[in-house]
């Protein structure tokens, strides 16, 4: 990842910081002889397993392996660019770091969203003023107060409102010093002819929309009169894209980190309902249909989300959607069921917070939810229904990895059926791969050749033995490379990491100890810092003997040989089931060939 700033910049800006002071502000650190220890931001976990060096400056968490410098550990938490990061710590530590080591490009792109930020937080407090002082805004107050939304949550939130009068913003930013074209480029204006140039947002209830960090960058409008359409978002500029933003987390973040939950509603109105009412940890997806950035979004914050769309037809749909997005980012997944036809709004102001707090709690984990609106759908009285739930809820009921899980959920589609445990479960090992699955026979051969435990932790500790000498010797990193070829590594860090060191070691070939750290680190790569970590602190980055590296080079060639038989077993159990003889000899006499060699590198006679 390139960044926008010189290693010297880097460097001032990390020896100045205390990663203690830093991470203890997040964290709530003990000591523990030389380092520090706490429960893991990152993860769900009851004994603390999370460490920070002071002497190494890194910190390293033996649970869910997230780790790295002090610039990994704001860029994981706060959900900062590597930039920003490194803008947030100097602003802490006093550096100023104004057109340090920046490039022309980067210090012209970094001004140009500079303005562009200040474009949003002028037009913000204009709209702001208008709302709250303007005659003109009667109709937007009017249906503040009718929603129940009070003076100080329409300041905290900025709300605001757009005159239909034609070009009021435009003619005041440009009273302010911004152009044309530069208002156009903040999504602030629109070409109207024929009359020009004028306000892209007219006689609307304004909603400004801001990053993680506070800052405007874009604007939802609610139209108060008859028109279409209801509600308009900013077009996409260089601060704003409608996919990847969530409204209201500047101001959940707290409660989601807090918590480890994240509640999703649909809109603006239910999200700023729920705030005032006292549900801190809740964001709305700017009432369109979730993206895989937005739960990307949430993953970096929370273990967990609850969606809580509208109890409609359109609301539901969208729960579906969502669904399948929040797992697929590898995030827990609930469903919050309201009441039919009603929305998280309706529900506060009629119910108030402890009923929306108890549907919290009795939420639906996704399964659950699949087999109850299953039920909801079909007659599970009649054959024909009961059949559709089956085939509706098998799929998913075989990527249920967990037997006891699996086991509660036959049980509860059971109960909900009428049909027995026994027949739901040869159903569930006869029915077809589900999403994501390989077939019946296929799956066993796949799961007899896979790696045992023991297997998997031999492979990784000599990775990461490899890995560390060839960041602390040239000559064994030279070694390892001629052994097992430049693209050794399973995981895509190691290699990544190791085409890197090579890189750089071809200018400057003894290139190793603090002088690489120092470079490595200074990278704002998290999986590169993760690995660093891990090294660093889990064994430390000291000398290797030459003759430990030769073993583990050996180990590591029988290690993948085996991986690789495997899964040219998994490819001949395919092909039995195909029946393709031809390609069941070729993998036969492969697999011949793969024991002969691994017979022979475990005699010491080599290939």
């Amino acid at each position: 990842m390139t960044t926008a700033f010189s290693q010297e910049v880097i460097d001032e800006v990390k020896d100045r910081v205390d990663i203690v002071e830093i991470i203890g502000s997040y964290v709530r650190l003990k000591r523990s002889g030389r380092n520090y220890v706490g429960l893991c931001p990152f993860h769900k976990e009851k004994t603390p397993s999370f460490t920070v060096s002071p002497d190494k400056q890194m910190f390293y968490c033996f649970g869910c392996g997230a780790g790295g410098d002090v610039f990994a550990f704001l860029m994981k938490q706060d959900g900062l660019s590597f930039p920003e990061a490194v803008k947030t710590l100097a602003a802490r530590v006093g550096i100023d770091l104004a057109g340090a080591g920046e490039s022309p490009a980067a210090r012209r792109e970094r001004e140009w969203k500079e303005r562009l930020y200040q474009l949003g937080a002028i037009a913000a407090s204009f709209y702001y003023r208008l709302l709250m002082r303007h005659p003109v805004a009667a109709p937007a107050r009017l249906y503040l107060q009718r929603r129940g939304v009070k003076g100080e949550t329409a300041r905290l939130f900025e709300l605001g409102y757009a005159p239909d009068t034609g070009t009021a913003l435009v003619d005041y930013l440009r009273r302010q010093g911004f152009t044309p074209w530069e208002i156009d480029q903040a999504g602030l204006s629109a070409s109207r002819p024929p009359r020009g140039t004028a306000d892209r947002f007219r006689g609307r209830l304004m909603f400004p929309i801001k990053d993680s960090r506070g800052r405007v960058i874009g604007f939802g409008g609610r139209i108060l009169s008859e028109g279409e359409p209801k509600y308009l978002n900013s077009p996409e500029t260089a601060l704003f894209h409608k996919g990847r933003h969530l409204y209201g987390l500047h101001l959940a973040l707290p409660g989601i980190r807090r918590k480890g939950q994240a509640i999703l509603v649909e809109g603006y109105m239910d999200m700023i309902a729920a705030w005032q009412h006292g549900i801190d940890n809740v964001v709305a997806s700017l009432g369109t249909a979730l993206t895989p950035e937005q739960a990307r979004e949430l993953k970096k914050y929370a273990r967990e989300v609850i969606i809580a769309y509208d109890a409609d037809t359109a609301g539901e749909a969208a729960t579906l959607r969502g669904l399948d997005i929040l797992a697929a980012a590898g995030l827990q997944v609930r469903v919050l069921q309201l009441p039919a036809g009603k929305d998280p709004d309706e529900f506060l102001a009629a119910r108030g917070t402890a009923a929306f707090q108890e549907l919290v709690k009795e939420s639906q984990g996704l399964m659950e939810f699949r087999i109850n609106k299953a039920v909801a759908e079909h007659d599970p009285t009649r054959p024909l229904g009961r059949k559709a739930i089956m085939a509706a809820v098998l799929p998913y009921l075989q990527q249920v990895k967990d037997a006891v899980e699996q086991e509660a959920y036959i049980r509860l589609l059971s109960r909900h059926t009428g049909i027995s445990e026994a027949a739901i479960l040869r159903a569930l090992h006869q029915a077809p791969p589900g999403p994501g699955r390989t077939g019946g026979a296929i799956e066993k051969a796949g799961k007899k050749e896979g790696p045992s435990p023991g297997e998997q932790r031999a492979r990784n500790q000599g990775e990461m033995f490899l890995l560390q000498a060839y960041l602390t010797s040239p000559r064994l990193a030279a070694t390892i490379d001629g052994e097992l070829g430049e693209d050794w590594g399973e995981s895509p860090a190691t290699r990544s990491l190791a085409a890197f060191v090579r890189e750089k070691r071809r200018e400057a070939p003894e290139l190793a100890g603090p002088d690489l750290m120092r470079v490595l680190t200074g990278r704002g790569v998290p999986e590169w810092d993760a690995l660093i970590a891990r090294l660093t602190l889990a064994g430390g980055l000291g000398p290797v003997q030459e003759r430990a590296v030769k073993k583990a080079i050996i180990l590591y060639r029988l290690l993948q040989l085996q991986k690789q038989e495997r899964e040219i077993r998994l490819a001949l159990a395919r092909a039995e089931s195909s029946g393709a003889t031809g390609r069941v000899q070729e993998l036969q006499e492969q697999i011949f060939h793969l024991q002969q060699t691994i017979k022979a590198i475990k005699s010491g006679r080599g290939e």
